[in-house]
């Protein structure tokens, strides 16, 4: 009787602290739009920066796409690291077509500068607009209004933009998980900065002011990590005053899926390896958010074990209202970015979430030794 009443405490406690995360943060992020009043007026010009490395048949299938933004004034920016698969030669062609794009070729990397960091900070430096829109050779806009969407986001306080990147539907449920991991992580550092408490980024769509940025002296006292180069640095320096997010449809990037799970292992290992980094009241909240959504489906399965019928009739209540309020949460996260919701799998995709995110984030944490490329 004993284990019966503590199960069920604890699962109501999990169960409530998932429910204030729902009506903190989530339901009222879907539903709502941050205010854009402090907007300057007029276009401000844009660059856009891409770092490359070995990414010949992304840049043939994506870089149109940037190049061909509907915006008056604007730059794309391809730093060229170290490639060898015919890159260059590419990129060169392009350039005496596009009068907007400009490479920045990188031969070799200054000890202790991480690759990545140390390509985006070149295409900074060559930048010649303030503001920075930043992505990767393997994503591409949404629309031809990405720029426009995006820079509209910067008000006149707004040095940090944090936009919103998914990957495209494919067959299989390996794809499945990959977008509904991608869901849960948007809603929740989108939801957060909403509530003026950002915490991190993404780099496949990311903007920032040069100017912020030369300022906090780029990634100077992490340069040498892998990872990091977008949460890490949103972590240390977004707040409240100088964040804003940017959700819409048009503004979203896209990126081609892992198709096997060992490489989106490999990849989300590089992902959850700075999470160690992050400030102390973010690793509490993320583990408090984590946590409870971990215990409610370990309880939940435990006290149907126990096989007491009014518990178990309980915890099925709570867990059918649980999933209730995930998929009004997601569905409405669907509808504002414009695409479709796998609904009918919801359960198994979260209980593989919390198995991923606690199996594979400690490892990734207990990681030290991991390379770009």
């Amino acid at each position: 009787m004993e284990q019966i009443h503590l199960v069920s405490i604890l699962f109501i406690t999990a169960f409530i602290i998932q429910y204030y995360f729902l009506f903190r943060y989530f339901l009222s992020f879907v539903n709502k739009k941050p205010s854009l009043s402090k907007r300057p007026k007029g276009k401000q010009a844009v660059s856009v920066i891409i770092c490359a490395h070995n990414e010949l048949k992304n840049l043939q299938e994506n870089l149109l796409l940037f190049l061909n933004q509907e915006f008056e004034d604007f730059e794309v920016i391809v730093v060229n690291d170290r490639s060898n698969d015919g890159s260059a030669e590419y990129l060169d062609k392009q350039v005496k077509l596009f009068p907007i794009l400009k490479t920045v070729p990188i031969s070799s990397t200054p000890i202790g500068f991480n690759p990545k960091k140390y390509a985006i900070t070149e295409g900074i430096e060559a930048a010649k607009n303030d503001i920075i829109l930043l992505s990767d050779a393997d994503c591409y806009p949404a629309s031809a209004q990405w720029i426009d969407r995006m820079s509209q986001c910067f008000t006149t306080s707004t040095s940090i933009v944090l936009g919103a990147s998914l990957y495209e539907k494919r067959k299989g449920f390996l794809n499945q998980f990959i977008r509904f991991e991608t869901l849960q992580t948007a809603l929740l550092y989108l939801s957060f900065a909403f509530k003026k408490e950002p915490y991190m980024g993404v780099g496949r769509n990311i903007g920032y002011r040069k100017s912020f940025f030369l300022a906090k002296n780029g990634f100077q006292g992490f340069r040498s990590l892998m990872g990091g180069d977008d949460d890490i640095w949103v972590n240390r320096y977004a707040n409240k005053e100088n964040t804003q997010i940017c959700t819409q449809a048009e503004s979203l990037t896209f990126s081609n899926p892992k198709e096997s799970w060992g490489s989106f292992f490999l990849q989300k290992k590089r992902h959850l390896s700075v999470g160690k980094y992050y400030k102390s009241k973010d690793k509490m909240k993320l583990g408090l958010f984590h946590l409870s959504q971990a215990m409610l489906w370990i309880l939940f399965i435990l006290g149907l074990m126990l096989g007491n019928p009014t518990v178990c009739l309980i915890l099925s209540f709570l867990i059918l209202m649980h999933l209730v309020g995930q998929y009004v949460v997601f569905y409405h996260l669907s509808i504002n970015f414009g695409i479709r919701f796998m609904h009918y799998n919801l359960p198994t995709l979260e209980i593989l979430f919390v198995l991923y995110y606690w199996i594979w984030g400690i490892y990734a944490s207990l990681t030290k030794h991991l390379k770009w490329k």
